[in-house]
């Protein structure tokens, strides 16, 4: 079964340009990580907010993507310019059903 990651990242206003740019730049890695089928950033500046979207070929495949960027150190790199923690979800996402 697929899975979509949904993160919220809160920067700081100092750093959002910083951040946003840096999470930018982490997507091309991400989009060529084996399972990953898509992966997708959006900015708010009046909320001064960072939406990222993932969605990968199974669960395990997301595992292996979060240990790879925790091992590189990039999470703490980008906790280190955040206001407060991200939020962070997972959903698994069913295949449809067949047509009738």
């Amino acid at each position: 079964m697929k899975e979509a990651a949904f993160a919220i990242v809160y920067p700081t206003p100092q750093t959002f340009k910083e951040h946003y740019q840096a999470v930018l730049a982490m997507l091309p890695e991400t989009r060529s990580f084996p399972g990953c089928l898509q992966a997708c950033v959006g900015i708010n500046q009046s909320r001064v907010e960072i939406s990222v979207f993932h969605l990968w070929e199974s669960s395990e495949h997301l595992d292996d993507y979060m240990t790879w960027r925790a091992e590189r150190g990039d999470l703490d790199a980008r906790s280190a310019t955040m206001r407060r923690e991200q939020e962070f979800r997972t959903y698994s996402v069913p295949d449809p059903l067949p047509s009738p």
